[in-house]
């Protein structure tokens, strides 16, 4: 190793030095480095430069007798010792400026200044070794020789660095990890070099180690500064996303404040604007539109009415006929709108909205008669989501209306007044809502919300019977726990007074008591059941208790109170309950009318309090079986054909075995929906799929296509491939009676025929029913061979399945 650096050495030194002079020009420009620290670093480097290269000169005048080899070898002797000191004061100096700037010391070390002394001392005795030979001496051919105080060259430089090396131990945990690598490693290797140099004559080890951890000095130190430069830039980043965040807050706090206030004006309209924003900020990411660009559409939207601030009370608040001129001032808003928000320079977006959410798609609107495309897309979106609002709201002449005919006055009115693109979204949003959650909720819905959600309390208080119920909890095939603890009110019996579950169904999760969301929300109680097993069946078609008492209520103590702990659990239409205490224990079964329809429990009660409650889900899957009280309910009025007839009881929850797509196949089923359908999307599907086992969710399933018998595209985009085309058509003749009538015949049970063609990865699928023609062509990935059709739906029977 030795002999090999000893060979190439002169070679090193150049290298190793013009490096140097390199590193020390750019430490010298370098603006971003403070002063001291800059002329510290500049220094170390220029002498480090000019203390290898003059070492290496004098390794090549060594023995050179001629005159320039006379004074070259003198001059650069000299300069190797004289520089060896100046680094190490180059280096004091940089450790000067870390303990003032990074460390933050008032008060410098006192051994640096013992240092500085060391150094003076160290450049003296360079001087007067040139005259008493004390360090090194030359001989009459030129040659250099250690001279008898040789070592003390080494003692002076190795007494400082080690005088360093104790403050920098000192301090180093109080530096970033670029400064302490470098300079722990700037006192140590040179030392370590010096004595395995002391040993071994000829090599410059000292002087290369030194100029090496120099050079690493000034690298660790951009990387220390570029880290630096990165954390403030992050910082300031950070503050200014900070500034962004509390501008768009405070926007929004504004922007909803004038929203609200607008609505404000008629109870009728109360929330449309916020729930219209929402509806089209989900339109907006459907359409696939950017984050910036969504919020443009959101704030937009919630502003869209602003133009009604300049519409007098008597014209916007008329439950009557308008005349002709309240007609025309009424119209006028759009305009008084864009007015208002056009003054907002900077968010121009803002007036898009509220300037052309009356324009129509066939262009008869107001006030531009814009048409189509040229109508602006935030526009287009509002005037869908604005007219589902109202429809979903409540108005003075009726209530909210049903979901499925919103559907079918959007669809209807899709081309001419709205933009299809945006109706088919919206559309696909409703069929996602099969709990109608898109609408306007009651007042007493908005003022029990959160202290009826059991999930989020830990205590309720029940006067008379049913003035108060908890939002509902769903039962499934999992098992729900519910614990509390209850105790009735002061003056009243025990007996009496207990709290109680009631179980029903309802699109919003909660009892109802009025005919009017009894009826919207297709409301349905199907019992309830006391904390003493005491039962009361209403909907079920039967309920039955087996209850175990313990011990008599009455001896439990006045303010004693009373655990219960509940278990539930739904399979298929059937449901158990098992209610605990120390005072009874019972098993309540109860039989649904089918399984259609989902259950829920509200806990209410009657002239007591509940504590402590705690709602918990267990997610596996019950394998115990419950004990039938009444016969299985199915819906079935054709024999099984080539497979077994399916009951679907919820979007997609069964379908048939996949059959191989083939050229000239068909595929003949009857279906009909089940009586809890009411939408016009509940009815069977087509899909198109790969998979290991040719099973629907088999192992590497891959969905193609899924195709609606009401003529809509159904895909699961989150299971399907991008490489899968489907080009859908779908065409009403003259004997479509429109939305209400396919639902009606859907309950009755229609027959379908189902007719493939494949030509290589190219599959054709058409059916005419119910005046309702579909086409659809689905091309898949090529080297996709193995596709299987299958048979779905959602709320309804698929029967006398057969394969052709």
């Amino acid at each position: 190793m030795f002999s090999l650096i000893e060979a190439h050495q002169l070679n090193i030194m150049l290298g190793l030095s013009s490096i140097c002079m390199v590193v020390g020009f750019f430490a010298l420009i370098t603006k971003s480095l403070p002063k001291r620290r800059k002329m510290a670093i500049s220094m170390l480097e220029f002498s480090s430069a000019i203390l290898l290269f003059s070492d290496r000169l004098a390794y090549m005048y060594h023995g050179d007798t001629s005159p320039d080899g006379y004074w070259m070898v003198r001059i650069t002797n000299f300069l190797v010792f004289f520089m060896t000191i100046s680094v190490v004061h180059a280096f004091n100096q940089y450790l000067y400026d870390l303990c003032r700037n990074e460390i933050g010391l008032t008060e410098l070390p006192f051994r640096l200044r013992v240092v500085e002394l060391i150094c003076g001392i160290g450049w003296f005795m360079v001087i007067l070794s040139q005259f008493i030979g004390l360090y090194y001496y030359f001989d009459e051919n030129n040659a250099y020789h250690r001279g008898p105080g040789f070592l003390i060259c080494y003692i002076i430089p190795f007494l400082a660095l080690f005088i360093q090396l104790t403050v920098v131990f000192q301090y180093v945990r109080r530096v970033s990890l670029y400064i302490s690598i470098p300079i722990v490693l700037f006192t140590v290797v040179p030392m370590l070099a010096s004595i395995v140099q002391a040993m071994f004559y000829g090599v410059s080890l000292t002087n290369m180690s030194i100029v090496g951890i120099g050079i690493f000095l000034y690298v660790f130190a951009i990387l220390e500064l570029n880290d630096k430069l990165e954390k403030a830039q992050k910082k300031k980043i950070e503050e200014i996303e900070s500034i962004n965040r509390s501008v768009i807050r405070s926007f929004e706090q504004i922007a909803t404040a004038i929203a609200q206030a607008l609505d404000a004006r008629d109870k009728f309209t109360r929330g449309h604007s916020l729930r219209v924003a929402k509806y089209s900020k989900e339109v907006a990411q459907a359409l696939g539109m950017n984050e910036n660009e969504c919020n443009e559409v959101y704030y937009s939207a919630m502003l869209h009415d602003i133009g009604k601030i300049g519409i007098p009370d008597s014209i916007l608040l008329n439950r009557g006929h308008m005349s002709d001129s309240d007609n025309e001032k009424l119209m006028e808003h759009p305009v008084i709108g864009g007015d208002i928000l056009s003054q907002v320079e900077e968010q121009p977006f803002l007036k898009t909205a509220a300037k052309y959410h009356h324009e129509r798609y066939d262009g008869k609107g107001y006030p531009e008669g814009l048409k189509g495309d040229n109508i602006p897309i935030i526009a287009r979106i509002v005037a869908v989501t604005g007219a589902y609002d109202e429809m979903s709201s409540f108005a003075p002449d009726r209530h909210p209306m049903a979901q499925g005919k919103i559907r079918a006055i959007l669809t209807e009115h899709s081309g001419h007044e709205y933009d299809p693109k945006i109706v088919d979204i919206m559309v696909d949003m409703i069929d996602k809502d099969t709990e109608y959650m898109m609408r306007e909720v009651e007042d007493s819905d908005i003022n029990e919300s959160d202290k009826n959600d059991i999930t989020v309390v830990d205590r309720m208080h029940f006067d008379n019977y049913k003035e108060l119920v908890s939002n509902g909890i769903r039962i499934s095939s999992d098992f729900t726990k519910i614990r509390f603890e209850a105790k009735n009110d002061k003056g009243f019996e025990r007996k009496n007074s207990l709290p109680s579950m009631i179980l029903f169904d309802s699109f919003d999760k909660c009892v109802h008591r009025n005919e009017r969301s009894i009826k919207n929300l297709r409301y349905l109680e199907y019992g309830e059941i006391w904390m003493d097993g005491h039962t009361t069946c209403t909907a079920a078609r039967d309920i039955r208790a087996d209850v175990n008492h313990k011990k008599a209520l009455e001896e439990a103590g006045e303010d004693e109170w009373i655990s219960y702990e509940i278990e539930a659990v739904s399979i298929k239409d059937h449901v158990k309950v098992k209610i605990s205490s120390k005072y009874m224990a019972a098993d309540v079964t109860v039989a649904l009318p089918d399984a259609t329809r989902f259950v829920y429990f509200g806990l209410t009660g009657e002239h007591c309090s509940v504590r402590n409650i705690s709602v918990k889900e267990i997610q596996y899957t019950s394998a115990e079986q419950i004990d039938r009280i009444a016969p299985e309910v199915n819906f079935f009025t054709r024999k099984d054909g080539d497979v077994a007839n399916i009951e679907i009881d919820d979007y997609r929850a069964a379908s048939t075995r996949g059959m191989p797509v083939e050229d000239g196949m068909r595929i003949f089923f009857r279906t009909q929906s089940l009586p809890v359908a009411c939408l016009v999307h509940h009815c069977a599907c087509i899909v198109l799929f790969t998979s290991d086992d040719g099973t629907v969710d088999g192992k590497n399933y891959v969905e193609y296509a899924c195709i609606r018998m009401d003529g809509e595209d159904a895909t699961n985009e989150a299971k399907a491939t991008s490489s899968a085309k489907n080009k859908l058509t779908v065409h009403k003749s003259d004997d479509f009676a429109g939305w209400d009538e396919f639902k009606e015949i859907n309950k009755k049970g229609l027959d379908y025929e189902i007719d493939f063609s494949r030509i290589r990865n190219r599959i054709t699928f058409k059916t005419e029913n119910a005046g309702l023609s579909i086409e659809c062509t689905t091309t898949v990935p090529k080297g996709d061979d193995n596709v299987y059709v299958a048979i779905s739906g959602d709320l309804c029977v698929l029967m006398d399945i057969r394969f052709r």
